[in-house]
């Protein structure tokens, strides 16, 4: 919105009429505050009337019971005289629902009500506190046993008129609840007000409307909303009793719903019709918009879109507002200085300025431009050839010597096809040549040539440079029937001349695409394989001398959901060729590291698990990029512990040490600093040397189960096996014999005082269910 004239316009006028917004809301909030304020002094008067009405009642009790406790009439609790009189006298005071007079033991007789048997009140402890106190009292809400309905309850003792110290009984005077209810109906509370009378303990003994259900409220003094979405403003105030304690608590809750919606319209009313106002003054904005600017600019646009499609710019008639006329006669004169600067810049574009031959751009539009006219399907021929290892020559004789280098050979090419349709260099050292009618067996013939001419030594600063080319060959239609296609068959053909150990020429066939297809496809699904959880690990036992199992090896199996079971020899070179070992070995590392915890609760704490690393692992460890395999097997271990025992031991093949670089060394080194075991799997396949063992600090050697398993049928494979595992022990090292299939290969080996046995006769690799579930059951005889 803001990258545009319009939407820049609109926001401004937004910001003139926001203030205006901004007031009505503040305005707004001083209202509805004021009406707060208001009902807030109206919800207290009543609260406090209500307070006051209360107090008068206990006062007024107070001097009632006063005056009864005076009368002689009821200094004879026990009599029927009482009984008389106080029944007469209840009947003459509506608020009193009850009156009665307990004698000194708390017993009940003379009452305002008819009783069916006496009632023994002194466990009442307003009644005990009026007698031995000697004061006026108050029960709080309870239920009164003589008319078996909730009320609050008044006592004063009643004296001998000759001793005040002797109490004959006290006199009670009883008030119902409904009393409280009637109080607060007389109340005149607005409209959707609520009011409540609340114990000593919180609890509602009153309401106004009755029978309402009370919900506390959270603040007081300040306007709240209810769950009845009604906006009230409460108060709270209480009634104590002779000693201080809470006898009532009122909660008057004054509706505001009624002012404030009232308000709400008034400013509703106000915003809508100050919207309606800067409606129309946006749709006028924009009338004086279109005709003025956007029109203006429209045609100032189409202007620009026909000079950008190279379509003929004609003179228009004046816009009618200086500014805009002075840019399009500035278009004008774009237009004409455009026409010229194109033809240079098509021609710079389309030709590389190093060696003149033309570049990738030229080369796309002619083979497009060749394919299309061919109506008669003649045969056109892709000869793309790449320098092998030309970064030797710019790092050892420096650019510029590279740079003659490429002109010379740019030179041999045009010479040497003198009849190619187009010569480009499409790359740093790729080049690439476009011929025309031109069959299989002469176009061979050409490209073995071109090899054999760039071959020939370049003297360049008195020094003699040889370079090699691999070629690929592709012919248009049986490698390709488009552009595309064609330079896919070429690329790959000249990929294929790579491998094949370059300064080669390779003609391209289906064979080889199907072949580099399958492997492209079988990298891009190793992409998808970790995250897919394709890969699981299975668990092969290594036991020891006694048929102890102490080992296990982690295999990787690769499960595709299409291709079914994809065994290692068939990805791993491939993951190692795409970097994405690293991470494969990474994800078995860890999962080697969740499987360890379980398989010690099984087997003990001094079982391990050992993992196969890739070279280049060993080569990242040391990198910036990479993970250290160190930090990977020691997470949240303590170095001490580690040199203990390890729960992890890391295999490599004797191939990486015959292979191995100073990285690798370093690698090796950090293991052994931080207590990690290495394995030398496959011993003996290569060239073996026992030096690899004392260099490298070698803790285990794995013969190769290719000589196990001709153990007891070729002497040598015997001689040969005792002869490893002697040496090994010499120089300290412990020996795995791989691939023990039977009883007497496993008692061949111990024989020769194997350390440890690996192979099908215990268990073929299987997976951790089974393992924790594993018992070796072969009886060895060490």
């Amino acid at each position: 919105m803001f990258n545009t004239l319009k939407g820049r316009l609109y926001f401004l006028s937004i910001l003139i009429v926001m203030p205006f917004y901004f007031f009505t809301y503040l305005s707004f909030d001083y209202s509805r505050d004021i009406i707060e304020e208001e009902f807030l002094v109206t919800a207290e008067i009543v609260s406090n009337q209500v307070a006051e009405n209360q107090e008068e009642l206990v006062s007024s009790t107070r001097r009632f019971l006063v005056a009864l406790a005076s009368l002689p009439q009821v200094r004879q609790p026990n009599s029927e005289h009482c009984r008389r009189f106080v029944s007469d006298l209840t009947l003459l005071f509506e608020r009193y629902i009850n009156i009665g007079i307990p004698n000194d033991e708390g017993i009940l007789t003379c009452n305002g009500t008819a009783l069916t048997s006496p009632l023994d009140v002194y466990d009442r402890q307003y009644i005990q506190q009026a007698m031995n106190q000697d004061r006026f009292t108050s029960s709080g809400v309870q239920i009164d046993r003589a008319v078996g309905r909730p009320t609050i309850n008044f006592a004063y003792p009643i004296h001998l008129e000759t001793n005040n110290k002797y109490s004959l009984g006290v006199a009670v005077a009883v008030i119902t609840l409904d009393w409280w209810n009637l109080l607060l109906s007389n109340s005149q509370l607005p409209e959707k007000s609520v009011a409540y009378v609340l114990d000593s303990t919180g609890k509602v003994v009153a309401s106004y409307p009755n029978d309402l259900v009370f919900e506390p409220p959270q603040t007081f003094n300040t306007i709240v909303e209810g769950n009845d979405d009604i906006y009230r403003v409460f108060v709270r105030n209480s009634v104590f009793n002779e000693d201080g304690q809470v006898l009532l608590t009122f909660l008057t809750g004054v509706s505001v719903d009624k002012p404030i919606s009232m308000v709400k319209e008034r400013y509703t009313v106000i915003v809508a019709s100050f919207t309606l106002m800067v409606i129309v003054m946006l749709v006028l904005l924009r009338v004086f918009f279109m005709n003025t600017i956007s029109k203006p600019l429209n045609r100032l646009g189409e202007l620009a879109m026909r000079l950008g499609r190279n379509e003929k710019v004609y003179t228009a008639l004046p816009i009618g507002v200086k500014e805009m006329d002075d840019l399009q006669n500035s278009f004008l004169d774009m237009a004409k200085h455009k026409v010229q600067a194109e033809e240079l810049i098509v021609q710079q574009a389309q030709t590389d300025s190093l060696t003149a031959l033309s570049n990738r751009d030229a080369l796309n539009f002619n083979l497009a431009k060749i394919l299309c006219e061919n109506q008669d399907n003649r045969q056109v021929g892709v000869i793309l050839l790449d320098l092998d290892n030309f970064k030797e020559v710019n790092d050892t004789r420096g650019h510029e010597t590279g740079d003659v280098v490429l002109k010379m050979i740019a030179s041999r090419l045009i010479r040497c096809a003198p009849s190619a349709k187009l010569i480009s260099r499409i790359g740093g050292d790729e080049f690439i040549l476009l011929l025309d009618n031109i069959d299989e067996e002469e176009i061979v013939a050409l490209s073995e040539q071109i090899r054999l001419l760039i071959k020939e030594p370049f003297n360049v600063s008195h020094f003699e440079i040889v370079v090699t080319a691999s070629i690929g060959i592709a012919l248009f239609p049986d490698d390709g029937t488009n552009a595309k296609e064609l330079m896919v068959a070429v690329d790959q053909a000249m990929y294929f001349a790579k491998q094949s150990g370059r300064d080669a020429t390779r003609r391209f066939s289906w064979e080889l695409k199907e072949a580099l297809t399958s492997k492209i496809e079988l990298i891009q699904d190793l992409r998808h394989a970790i995250l897919n959880q394709e890969f699981h690990l299975l668990y092969q036992p290594i036991v020891n001398k006694y048929g102890k199992v102490t080992k296990f090896e982690a295999l990787i199996r690769w499960v595709h959901p299409e291709k079914g079971l994809i065994p290692p020899d068939r990805f791993i070179q491939f993951a190692e060729e795409s970097g994405q070992i690293v991470e494969i070995g990474h994800w078995v590392i860890q999962e080697a590291k969740r499987a360890l915890a379980s398989i010690r609760e099984v087997h003990g704490d001094q079982v391990q698990i050992s993992v196969n690393v890739s070279p280049i692992q060993l080569s990242k460890q040391q990198g910036e990029d990479g993970r250290l395999l160190a930090e990977l097997l020691l997470h949240n271990t303590s170095s001490r512990k580690i040199q203990q025992h390890n729960g992890l031991i890391v295999e490599i093949t004797e191939h990486l040490l015959m292979n191995s670089d100073e990285s690798t060394r370093k690698a090796l080194l950090a293991f052994r600093e931080e207590g990690i075991q290495v394995a030398l799997d496959d011993f003996g396949t290569g060239y073996s040397s026992l030096a690899y063992i004392m260099n490298y600090d070698i803790d285990y050697l794995k013969i190769d189960r290719e000589f196990v398993q001709k153990l007891g049928a070729e002497t040598t494979s015997e001689t040969l096996c005792e002869a490893i595992i002697s040496m090994a022990h010499a120089l300290g090292v412990l020996v795995v014999a791989e691939g023990v299939e039977t009883q007497e290969q496993a008692d061949l080996l111990l024989g020769y005082g194997c350390d440890y046995l690996q192979g099908y006769y215990f268990s073929k690799p299987i997976p951790l269910q089974k393992v924790l579930s594993y018992q070796q059951g072969k009886v060895l005889l060490s």
